[in-house]
């Protein structure tokens, strides 16, 4: 599972099913290093252990040191994946069959991956050839549901104006409209948490800044681990976000959403339940 923690987050699912059909089975998940926190916070595996994709002879060997039945390879596009799942002498591996990436001879068995489809369907199609056709949706692990959020003790509005990853501009809004917006809501009494990565941390700022009411704004971005962020979205009156890994784990841990998706198709990679509001932006 070395996709971004969107992906992540909604590939964990089939975990969960193979678990119903496969109780006794092991399961361990392989992530990069940017991704493996959000494995740490869900249900259904057993292990996780971080790779270093820019290193492949010393992740095909740590690959290889463990003895596996299965290896599903969820990544979509990268071929690297697909090198390490073909010399990692499973026993049987499965993986995308994506157009044009010629990265489908890597596995034993192939899905196609479909670009019609939201996301976690073509994660769920990864399980087919092992006769589970799943249904479950990601899981949060309980325990993150009983930490109070300390950072703020007013009610509060989490935004996540920044986007990352390829054409990245395409998913966001101009700042003056979020300055408004965080503007109207503090207006009506709420705090702001602005949460993002750590290379949004002065972009946040600024933000915080134009707002110029410390005592209800809150920068999060680049301050918290995402278990801290997670358990902000948690404790969050609302969450309005650009579509990114944020609007998936909002979602999932039920607080109410706006997802703003810009040119992003929402059909294939929106959220995946239906207490949220999808919004586009030109």
């Amino acid at each position: 599972m070395f996709g971004a923690i969107g992906d992540a987050v909604l590939s964990s699912a089939i975990t969960l099913d193979l678990r119903k059909i496969y109780p006794e089975a092991r399961i361990t998940a392989f992530s990069s290093t940017a991704n493996k926190g959000a494995f740490y916070l869900l249900e259904g595996l057993d292990s996780t252990v971080a790779i270093q994709l820019n290193h492949p002879l010393r992740a095909l060997k740590i690959l290889r040191h463990h003895q596996f039945d299965i290896l599903i390879d969820t990544a979509q596009w990268p071929r690297i994946s697909a090198i390490l799942s073909a010399l990692s002498r499973a026993k049987y591996t499965i993986g995308f069959r994506t157009p044009n990436q010629l990265r489908h001879m890597a596995y034993d068995t192939t899905v196609p991956h479909s670009p019609h489809h939201h996301e976690i369907h073509n994660f769920r199609a990864l399980t087919l050839p092992l006769g589970v056709s799943g249904t479950a949706l990601p899981q949060f692990k309980r325990e993150l549901f009983t930490h109070p959020q300390r950072h703020t003790r007013h009610t509060y509005v989490v935004l996540h104006p920044w986007a990352s990853g390829y054409k990245s501009h395409f998913r966001e809004w101009p700042t003056q409209n979020w300055i408004n917006l965080a503007s109207f809501i503090q207006k009506s009494g709420y705090g702001i948490l602005i949460t993002g990565g750590p290379q949004d941390v002065a972009r946040s700022h600024e933000l915080a800044n134009a707002l110029n009411n410390p005592e209800l704004t809150v920068v999060f971005a680049g301050h918290a681990s995402l278990a801290e962020t997670t358990v902000a979205l948690i404790n969050a009156k609302a969450v309005i976000s650009v579509n990114t890994a944020i609007i998936h784990i909002a979602a999932l841990v039920g607080t109410p959403l706006f997802a703003l998706h810009g040119t992003t198709n929402p059909i294939r990679s929106g959220p995946i339940v239906t207490h949220c509001s999808v919004l586009g932006h030109g």
